[in-house]
C-alpha cells in the first residue's frame, strides 16, 4: 500500500501568517487552524522527505474538507520536484479548480523535494492561499536503467527510463564507444553486448567502423525480468563531423525584408541586415545533422523553434552569433549585425 512520504516531514515556505505554519500542511490534521496560509505572491511552500523516494501521486486538500464553501479553494498551483533543493523540475500544474482536493498520478519519478507554488490567492480574496494538507505517495521503483550515458557524443532522444531506443553520432576520428549504465535498482544485472557490467560503472570498449552504424544491447534483468536498451552508434565521414552551416536566412523584422550582405557562403562568417521591426526570425541548418547550435542576440540567448530561432532587436545595431559545434569539437561563429531603424 503506498505511503504519504511527507508526513509529519520538514516544511519551509515563501510566507505564512502565524499561526498557520507550513508545518500544517503535513501533520495529517483536517481543521480550520491546520492548515498553511500564504499573503505574498507568487509563493511557495517546500517539503523534505528526507530522502529519495520514488513517486507517481501528489494530493492536495483545500479549504473545503473543513467545510469551506469553494470560493475558498485555490483555483491553480503547481508541483514541483527536486533531488538537491536547487534546480526544479515541474511535474504538474492545475489551472481552474474548484474542487475541494486534488488527486493526480503523473509518471514515476525519484526526487527528495516537493514544492508547491502558487501566483494567485483564493477565489473570495486573491490576497491569501491555504492549503489543508499537501501529500505525495511513494511507488515502486521501475525496472530497467535509471542513468545511461556515453563516452562520446549525446544520446538523442535525452535519456528516460521509458524510451528504450536511441542513437548517438560520433566523428570520424572515433575508433571506439563505451556506455556507461545504472540500474534503477541494487539487485539489477546489467549486459551490454552480452557482456556483464556492473551498475554505474564504464562498459567494454565497442569498436566503430567508418561510416557505419552499430547497435549496442542493453540488457537489465531485474527478478527475473529482462528489459533491453538500444543504442544506435553512427561512426561519421569527414563531412559529417562539419562545424559549417548549409543554410542561414533571415525573415520578417517589418516592412523592411532583412537580407544578409553578402550571400550565404558557408565560409564566410560575418553578415550584416537591416530590419524595421522586432523579431526576426533566423533560419539555420547545420552542414553535420549530429552538430549543436548555440545563439545569442546582443549577448541574450535564444531559444529555437526547430531551426528558426526568434531574436528580438534593440533600435540601432545588434550582434547575433551562431555557434556551430560539430561532434569532434570544431567550433565555427557566424556573427550577423542587424541594424534596426
Amino acid at each position: 500500500m503506498a505511503t504519504n512520504i511527507l508526513l509529519n516531514k520538514t516544511a519551509t515556505a515563501s510566507s505564512y501568517v502565524m499561526p498557520y505554519a507550513p508545518s500544517k500542511i503535513v501533520d495529517g490534521a483536517m481543521t480550520p487552524f491546520n492548515r498553511w496560509l500564504c499573503n505574498t505572491f507568487p509563493g511557495w511552500i517546500s517539503i523534505d522527505a528526507g530522502a529519495a523516494f520514488w513517486v507517481n501521486r501528489w494530493v492536495i486538500k483545500l479549504m473545503g474538507n473543513a467545510g469551506w464553501e469553494s470560493n475558498y479553494n485555490m483555483s491553480g498551483y503547481t508541483l514541483q520536484t527536486s533531488v538537491d533543493n536547487i534546480n526544479w523540475t515541474t511535474v504538474d500544474s492545475v489551472a481552474g479548480n474548484t474542487a475541494n482536493t486534488t488527486d493526480r498520478s503523473f509518471a514515476t519519478i525519484s526526487a527528495r523535494y516537493f514544492r508547491i507554488s502558487v501566483s494567485s490567492g483564493i477565489a473570495i480574496n486573491t490576497n491569501l492561499a491555504s492549503i489543508m494538507e499537501f501529500e505525495v505517495y511513494d511507488a515502486p521503483a521501475p525496472t530497467g536503467l535509471s542513468a545511461l550515458t556515453v563516452s562520446n557524443g549525446n544520446l538523442t532522444p535525452a535519456f528516460d527510463n521509458l524510451t528504450l531506443a536511441y542513437t548517438v553520432a560520433v566523428s570520424s576520428s572515433t575508433g571506439s564507444i563505451t556506455v556507461t549504465p545504472t540500474a534503477t535498482l541494487p539487485t539489477a544485472t546489467i549486459t551490454v553486448d552480452s557482456v556483464t557490467v556492473v551498475s554505474g560503472a564504464v562498459s567494454q570498449a565497442i569498436t566503430l567502423e567508418l561510416g557505419e552504424t552499430k547497435t549496442i544491447s542493453i540488457g537489465v534483468t531485474t527478478n527475473g525480468s529482462l528489459k533491453t536498451y538500444t543504442v544506435q552508434a553512427k561512426r561519421g565521414t569527414q563531412v559529417q563531423t562539419s562545424a559549417f552551416l548549409s543554410k542561414l536566412e533571415l525573415t520578417g523584422g517589418g516592412r523592411v525584408i532583412p537580407t544578409l550582405s553578402p550571400s550565404f557562403v558557408k565560409t564566410t562568417f560575418s553578415y550584416t541586415g537591416t530590419a524595421s521591426a522586432t523579431p526576426i526570425s533566423i533560419g539555420v541548418t547545420t552542414e553535420d545533422p549530429a552538430a549543436t547550435l548555440y545563439a545569442t542576440c546582443n549577448g541574450v540567448v535564444l531559444t529555437a523553434n526547430a531551426t528558426t530561432y526568434s531574436a528580438p532587436l534593440n533600435t540601432g545595431r545588434n550582434s547575433i552569433i551562431i555557434k556551430v559545434t560539430s561532434t569532434s569539437g570544431l567550433i565555427n561563429n557566424y556573427i550577423i549585425t542587424i541594424t534596426k531603424s
